[in-house]
C-alpha cells in the first residue's frame, strides 16, 4: 500500500518537526535547519486518495451569476485544487520569504504551524496548518488555511483557501477592478458524503 507508506513518512516528518519545534522559541526562518510543512505534498496525498478510490465529488458554486451544484469528475477535482499546491512553501526560493511560528492549544488539542510573509511580491501571504497531536499514532492534519493576493491584468484577486482533511476544500475568491465593487465567488468541493 503505497499510500499508507506516504502517511507513515508524513507522520514521521511531523513527529520530528514537533520535537524540533518544542526546542525552538517558536519562530524560525527558512535559513534554519527546520523544514516547512509540506502543504503541496499533503494536498497531493489527499487527491491521490480521491483518485484511487474514485470517490464521488460534488461541486457547490455560488457567485454573481447565481448558484449551482454539480458532480465533478476526478480530473476536474484535481485541477480545481491547483491553488493549494502553488506556490510550494517547501521550495527554498519560496520558503526564503516566509517566517514560521508554531503553538499548541491543549484545550482542543491541536498544534498550529503558521507561515507568513511581508514580501509584497509573493502572492501567497499566509498558511496555517492545524494538526491533531496523537502520542500513539502519527499526527493528523485537521485543516489547512491559506491566503493569497495577486493581480491578473487590471484585476486584483484575493483568495482564501480552506482544506478540511478527508472531507472537502473551499475557495473564496474576491475580484476587484479599479474602484468597482468586488465580485465574490465561492466553490466548495466535497468528497465526503456526510458533509
Amino acid at each position: 500500500m503505497h499510500f499508507s507508506t506516504s502517511k507513515q513518512l508524513l507522520g514521521g516528518w511531523l513527529m520530528v518537526s514537533l520535537m524540533l519545534g518544542c526546542k525552538d522559541s517558536g519562530k524560525t526562518t527558512a535559513t534554519e535547519e527546520n523544514q516547512y510543512f509540506p502543504v503541496a505534498d499533503y494536498v497531493r496525498s489527499q487527491l491521490h486518495v480521491i483518485d484511487s478510490l474514485q470517490l464521488p465529488v460534488t461541486l457547490y458554486r455560488s457567485g454573481v451569476n447565481g448558484s449551482d451544484t454539480l458532480l465533478l469528475s476526478t480530473k476536474e477535482c484535481l485541477e480545481m485544487a491547483a491553488p493549494f499546491q502553488d506556490p510550494d512553501i517547501t521550495d527554498p526560493a519560496v520558503a526564503a520569504g516566509f517566517t514560521e511560528a508554531s503553538f499548541a492549544d491543549q484545550s482542543i488539542p491541536s498544534v498550529t504551524f503558521n507561515y507568513t510573509t511581508k514580501d509584497e511580491k509573493l502572492p501567497l501571504k499566509r498558511v496555517d496548518v492545524v494538526l491533531h497531536p496523537d502520542p500513539a499514532l502519527a499526527e493528523k492534519v485537521r485543516t489547512i488555511y491559506m491566503e493569497k493576493m495577486y493581480s491578473s491584468g487590471d484585476t486584483l484577486i484575493e483568495e482564501k483557501l480552506f482544506w478540511n482533511n478527508d472531507h472537502y476544500y473551499q475557495i473564496l475568491r474576491t475580484s476587484r477592478i479599479g474602484s468597482a465593487p468586488p465580485a465574490l465567488t465561492q466553490i466548495k468541493v466535497v468528497w465526503d458524503p456526510t458533509e
